[in-house]
């Protein structure tokens, strides 16, 4: 995924299922870090450096004052391991797992 730039959720969501993505070189910053919302934008950009125990965000997320929403290895297995389960799920099944990964720690289970 190009990193430094701005994109919806949903554009994120197309990009990972259309173009088959499997480089997680990337995060996903935003203004606030709750719940993830198809219509959000969110900022792309490079994963945090561990400089002495403490996470060093990029230059850009720091002058834009953003926070980490999600680290693309964990966007991709989550998004992944949700179209195995429903191949057909929409954008919308897509984000919830998402926050449910984000909430409880675990893959969220579809219900046939």
């Amino acid at each position: 995924m190009r990193k430094h730039q701005e994109l919806s959720l949903e554009q994120i969501i197309e990009q990972v299922r259309v173009d088959q993505l499997v480089s997680d070189d990337f995060c996903l910053y935003g203004k606030e870090d709750g719940e993830l919302a198809l219509d959000s934008l969110y900022w792309v950009s490079d994963y945090p450096e561990v400089v002495e125990y403490h996470d060093v965000y990029p230059a850009d997320v720091t002058e834009q004052d953003l926070q980490l929403v999600y680290y693309g290895e964990q966007l991709i297995d989550v998004l992944a391991v949700a179209l195995e389960e429903k191949l057909d799920a929409s954008h919308q099944d897509l984000v919830e797992a998402l926050n449910y990964y984000q909430q409880h720690d675990s893959f969220m289970p579809f219900d046939d």
